[in-house]
């Protein structure tokens, strides 16, 4: 898996993870943040019931009447609870990107458009500078995508998100999960049900778990300052929080 500034040690969006802690998640002997790539699918979550998992409210009927999307939408919340003081580094690719806004062209306003934007742009937010553009992709890598991942969308989706050695592809669409089993060139491409579980039942919290605590870990005891609080604060004004 790729390795850049994106996965640099620093502390402005919170406390990292170690391989130790996480053995199945991350690389052998890594330290750093937890590295996650939205499928578009998340990002038009985050972008029409964002406001009610940031602030706890009760989803509309409408989306209560499907209890599988109902319980993505409970977990992406946890994820959202955990990211905003762990350094989880959530990036939208371009595809990403792009289908967000093509999915939408027929049915939100300019404004809403430009929604998307503003919280691909706010989830970007690190103290210090990350250094590396997910656009880049390495041309390799869409050849070695396993062979379950014909030419196409979905392809191209996590062939960007390998390219840019996220740990993990975030996506509802579970037939894409399926068919590549969880995992793809040691990326997990999973569920927002999923991960929570993987870091919840090994002890990942707001404020501890999910760190190894051995000499060196640049971590130490796991028990840094909290992130500063802009990495936050423009998500919540994109969501209108």
């Amino acid at each position: 898996m790729a390795s850049s500034p994106l996965h640099d040690v620093t502390y402005g969006g919170g406390v990292g993870f170690c391989h130790d802690a996480l053995p199945e998640l991350l690389p052998a002997a890594y330290h750093g943040p937890l590295v996650v790539a939205l499928d578009s699918n998340i990002l038009i979550d985050l972008q029409d019931h964002g406001r009610l998992l940031v602030d706890g409210d009760e989803l509309p009927p409408e989306v209560t009447r499907d209890p599988r999307y109902v319980e993505e939408l409970e977990q992406l919340e946890g994820l959202l609870n955990l990211w905003m003081l762990r350094d989880i580094r959530f990036v939208v690719t371009p595809r990403a990107r792009s289908d967000g806004k093509r999915i939408r062209s027929e049915e939100a306003s300019a404004r809403r458009l430009a929604t998307i934007d503003s919280i691909v742009e706010s989830l970007a937010f690190q103290t210090e500078e990350w250094g590396c553009d997910p656009s880049q992709e390495d041309p390799d890598v869409l050849r070695r995508i396993d062979a379950r991942l014909p030419d196409g969308p979905d392809r191209d989706l996590v062939g960007e998100a390998l390219s840019l050695g996220a740990h993990v592809f975030l996506t509802r669409d579970r037939r894409l999960s399926d068919r590549v089993r969880g995992m793809t060139e040691g990326m997990w491409v999973v569920p927002p049900s999923r991960l929570l579980y993987e870091l919840v039942t090994n002890s990942v919290q707001p404020f501890g778990g999910g760190t190894c605590g051995r000499p060196g870990c640049p971590y130490g005891d796991g028990q840094l300052p909290a992130p500063d609080m802009g990495k936050w604060s423009g998500l919540l004004s994109a969501l209108g929080a």
